[in-house]
């Protein structure tokens, strides 16, 4: 299933964009790429557009596939088809096959509206062989950074999706702030949203920040300035970020980092993330990360720590291995 809607969503022109192709049941527009830079919230658009059409009647299945790999592709396929046609999830590839096939259109009763959300790929060469079919009963939704050829073939649209206007950007905030009964001047939520170069990711931390710290707007500003000439002195090269991302958007990062480093358990937030970014981007189990060989991992970083630890910084407890 889709991933929760993230709090105070932003009904972009995105959002206006992907639901003209519902104009004439659907058939107009049989799929749609939604491409862009990392954390301009690509996967928070497919998934409010697919829960809309869910809602409203538009399709019977929604099948969201994580497609970061072809392997995971072809496990969210094969899940489908051992719910829909009782395959055996133990033949992945044959399970897919059998629910590539079932999309198929064939006259006569009995015919179910599907779609299908491919979120997140990373190579379309990945998807040769498990394009959903054109059918005038299904749709399918592509979340990439890509914006190769094979991507944009007959019958699909692309829909490039960019950062957050100053305005979207400044709402967002105000609105985040707001639910927690917060209020900062326009002014200094416009400046923030620039300096944090209207990326929706960088936003949300800034936003998290605020409401966890108790920080107002300014103070903020000014710690985030601060880290973000340390990093511009430690990092000199601008072409090292990701996406042609500016420093402030990676002081957000640090600034956040660092402020979960000081909750309890204290010191175990950046070994985690560490760990975190060995696995799937797209989905950790929870015991993966609550498993002996994490809390091994966990352990070990303390036991470093409180033999050599930082200055300013809490030594740390041992993590629970009760759960």
């Amino acid at each position: 299933m889709p991933p929760r809607e993230a709090d105070c969503f932003q009904d972009r022109a995105a959002v206006r964009e992907l639901e003209r192709a519902l104009d004439g049941g659907g058939t107009a527009v049989l799929c749609q790429v939604l491409s862009g830079m990392g954390g301009v919230g690509k996967t928070q658009l497919a998934a409010h557009h697919a829960r809309r059409v869910l809602a409203a009647g538009g399709v019977d299945l929604l099948v969201w596939a994580t497609a970061a790999t072809r392997e995971a592709v072809v496990a969210a396929y094969a899940q489908a088809a051992a719910g829909i046609l009782y395959s055996d999830p133990d033949l992945p590839e044959t399970a897919a096959r059998e629910f590539l096939a079932w999309l198929e259109h064939r006259p006569g009763p009995g015919q179910r509206r599907w779609m299908v959300v491919l979120d997140d790929v990373a190579d379309p060469a990945d998807l040769r062989g498990l394009w959903p079919p054109a059918s005038p009963l299904g749709r399918t939704l592509v979340t990439t950074r890509r914006r190769d050829a094979a991507l944009t073939g007959p019958g699909r649209r692309l829909v490039p999706v960019g950062l957050f206007s100053p305005r979207e950007a400044t709402a967002y905030l105000a609105a985040s702030l707001a639910v927690r009964g917060r209020h900062e001047p326009e002014g200094e939520l416009a400046a923030l949203a620039g300096e944090l170069g209207y990326l929706p990711l960088a936003l949300s931390q800034a936003a998290a920040y605020l409401i966890d710290s108790g920080l107002d707007c300014a103070a903020y500003r000014a710690l985030l300035a601060d880290r973000a000439r340390d990093l511009a002195d430690a990092l000199p090269d601008p072409g090292a970020l990701p996406d042609d991302q500016a420093a402030p958007l990676d002081a957000a990062w640090s600034l956040s980092a660092d402020r979960a480093d000081r909750l309890r358990p204290y010191g175990l937030a950046r070994p985690m993330l560490r760990l975190a970014a060995m696995l799937d981007p797209n989905g950790i189990p929870a015991a993966v990360l609550t498993g002996e060989p994490a809390l091994a991992h966990l352990a070990d970083h303390l036991a470093a720590q409180a033999a050599d630890p930082h200055p300013g910084r809490p030594a740390g407890h041992a993590p629970d291995r009760t759960g």
